[in-house]
């Protein structure tokens, strides 16, 4: 989990991306199938990704974003 954090504050300290600062996160990586405790430890991804100043929004609000382009 703490290699995945590390990784997304990598993403963000290059800010590569299509809409500065913000980032689409797909979460299909094996820790997180049902076999694994997928649900918990994707919500332990959230909480540790939130104590780091993260936020989350719906996809709806990232595409209003790219709209004003």
């Amino acid at each position: 989990m703490e290699t995945l954090g590390r990784e997304i504050d990598s993403l963000f300290a290059y800010n590569r991306f299509v809409n500065p600062g913000k980032m689409i996160l797909l979460m299909h990586d094996a820790m997180f199938q049902d076999k694994f405790n997928g649900k918990e430890n994707l919500r332990a991804l959230i909480r540790k990704l939130k104590q780091r100043g993260y936020q989350f929004s719906s996809l709806r609000d990232y595409e209003s974003t790219s709209l004003q382009d």
